[in-house]
């Protein structure tokens, strides 16, 4: 049930990270409606998954390959480090993140499969999300060692609260673009960034507790 509550908690971080994939949902909602704006949407969520899978294989098959004792300590100062960047990044990073007119907008004629795509190939080819996916599954495979089965609770409790917030923002478009001013933006950047920055602090203390302990 923990790891339920600790995928939820990073669900919610997720959902109020913001940059050019939060800003093009809200704005594909806004202009095309709630169907288009679900629609690109879904191509996050297939993109996310796919991250997941792979990654997470990934791990678990080069820590059976591996004879070192430590192979596990170095996954998870891997990913602690990955998650405290990440976290330092959205704090200290001030850009503000692309508003309307600043980002690439699908086109009136575009297809169901032409919104999925812009989803998926946004996400997929985004360097964050390559960087985060693999320090969230570094985490996750070092504390379960890397017992895929016993983290779908906390894939489950992430991608489950990613989906429903994507879906109420983008049901919520318009009102919530009437609150995206710069300040607001970078206020949650910072909010977020303090608690992935967290999640790889407490995971880099674990792994050095264990080395000296």
């Amino acid at each position: 049930m923990d790891l339920i509550f600790t995928g939820i908690l990073l669900g919610l971080t997720l959902s109020i990270m913001t940059g050019p994939i939060f800003i093009t949902l809200v704005q594909t909602g806004i202009e095309r409606g709630f169907r288009a704006g679900i629609t690109v949407a879904s191509g996050f969520w297939t993109s996310d998954f796919l991250y997941i899978f792979v990654i997470s294989y990934a791990i678990s098959f080069l820590l059976g390959l591996s004879d070192a004792d430590n192979f596990e300590v170095y996954i998870g100062l891997i990913g602690g480090i990955i998650l405290l960047a990440f976290g330092l990044g959205l704090i200290f990073y001030g850009k503000v993140p692309a508003r309307k007119g600043e980002i690439r907008k699908p086109q009136s004629g575009t297809t169901y499969l032409g919104y999925w795509s812009l989803g998926f190939f946004m996400n997929t080819l985004n360097p964050g999300t390559i960087l985060f996916w693999i320090g969230i599954t570094s985490v996750i495979s070092e504390s379960l060692q890397l017992d895929l089965s016993d983290a779908m609770p906390f894939f489950g409790g992430l991608m489950g609260t990613i989906i429903i917030t994507d879906v109420i923002k983008v049901a919520l478009a318009k009102r919530i673009s009437a609150y995206l001013t710069n300040k607001v933006l970078l206020l949650v950047r910072k909010i977020a960034g303090l608690v992935l920055g967290g999640f790889g602090l407490t995971l880099l203390l674990r792994v050095v507790y264990q080395i000296l302990f």
